[in-house]
């Protein structure tokens, strides 16, 4: 079974301000934040220009999606931005040291949305946070989103968190037809 999310429905800029989405993170500047499904087109960019005495991991799944990423980060004359490869769609075997981990858009794309969220939630210290932006599961006027059975309801999101030892930190409607969820993890609880 693969976590490997495939090509989002829309881009995220398309329709939600990266700004915007900042504002509700627990983020500082020298923070190091993965982002998975960012691209050039979502929150990587924008992340990267925030956290400027920090650095971005940007996962991808797919090799041409890196290249075009990276060229964009060397053109935009970003050195913060870390393009990684995900090697045999296994995210739980990527190595990764960051603060925060941003999802975008992946829940919907991967066969398994709660083996996705636990090997995220895994890749965290404690203390960490997790952003996951998705897709509601229900109908909405003008809705053109991935189809409604690939859709993750944010119940079920929560559900996991719990699961996995995180807390809610805010959750936030983005108009009528997608989610944001920040998550904190519990910290190691001292002996």
């Amino acid at each position: 079974m693969t976590t490997r999310p495939t090509a989002s429905w829309h881009t995220f800029n398309d329709q939600i301000d990266p700004h915007a989405i900042i504002s509700l993170l627990p983020i500082h500047r020298s923070q190091h934040v993965a982002v998975l499904g960012g691209g050039i087109d979502g929150l990587t960019i924008p992340i990267a220009k925030y956290v400027y005495d920090g650095n971005v991991i940007a996962l991808e799944y797919d090799k041409n999606d890196l290249d075009v990423l990276t060229a964009e980060v060397e053109r935009v004359h970003l050195t913060n931005v870390t393009p990684t490869l995900v090697e045999g769609d296994d995210l739980a075997a990527t190595e990764v040291d960051a603060d925060g981990i941003v999802v975008i858009d992946a829940l919907h794309n991967t066969t398994s949305p709660a083996r996705l969220f636990s090997a995220v939630a895994d890749l965290l210290p404690g203390g960490g946070w997790m952003l996951i932006a998705d897709w509601f599961s229900t109908d909405a006027r003008g809705d053109t989103g991935p189809a409604k059975s690939k859709r993750v309801d944010p119940a079920r999101v929560d559900r996991w968190a719990s699961e996995n030892d995180m807390t809610p930190i805010t959750r936030r409607t983005l108009g009528v037809q997608r989610y944001v969820h920040v998550y904190r993890k519990r910290r190691a609880s001292a002996n």
